[in-house]
């Protein structure tokens, strides 16, 4: 909560120790629990943001009424939709590539080429079809999702490295230049 992180920063004067506990309480928590927040209803997204929107007002020492966009740019910090998205589509990545235990991978399709359509990307993947809406949020259905939105070139990015640069500079400018 807000006030947690106040209490815990009182011997915390510099930029930086603020920004690491910031890291270590909020964004590490939302990290690891991507693949579940992928399924969020709007409303429960919306409070998490509500959380990151303080942390962010916490490191620059600003009133809760004062807008988080800017400070959020200059910190070089995803909002929280955008944050999970990247979470995802670099899991995503690392189980096409074989960095993830069996199961994951096992979970993901590629489109297989029907015709010699132009549309016809090999780089899609197939969603997974769930009966149940409580399920939008399974790996199988959340990451085709994700990973289908990037752009070609993006996905087909030759080394981790280079995906995790490209894919954080995508998902800032369609976050803050739009």
């Amino acid at each position: 909560s807000d006030h947690a992180i106040y209490r815990l920063s009182s011997g915390i004067n510099a930029e930086y120790g603020k920004i690491k506990l910031v890291n270590s309480l909020v964004h590490s928590l939302t990290d690891y629990c991507s693949g579940l927040l992928a399924g969020l209803l709007s409303k429960d997204l919306d409070r998490l943001q509500k959380v990151q929107n303080s942390a962010v007002r916490f490191v620059f020492g600003q009133r809760q009424y004062r807008g988080t966009t800017a400070p959020r740019k200059s910190l070089h910090f995803l909002p929280v939709r955008s944050r999970i998205e990247f979470k995802l589509c670099l899991l995503t990545n690392k189980s096409l590539n074989g960095l993830t235990p069996k199961y994951l991978t096992n979970l993901l399709h590629r489109r297989t080429l029907t015709s010699n359509r132009l549309d016809d990307d090999p780089t899609y993947l197939v969603k997974s079809i769930i009966k149940y809406v409580p399920n939008r949020g399974a790996f199988s259905v959340a990451a085709p999702a994700a990973w289908n939105k990037l752009p070609k070139n993006l996905r087909e990015c030759p080394t981790l490295e280079m995906f995790k640069t490209y894919l954080k500079t995508f998902l800032s400018k369609k976050t803050y230049e739009c």
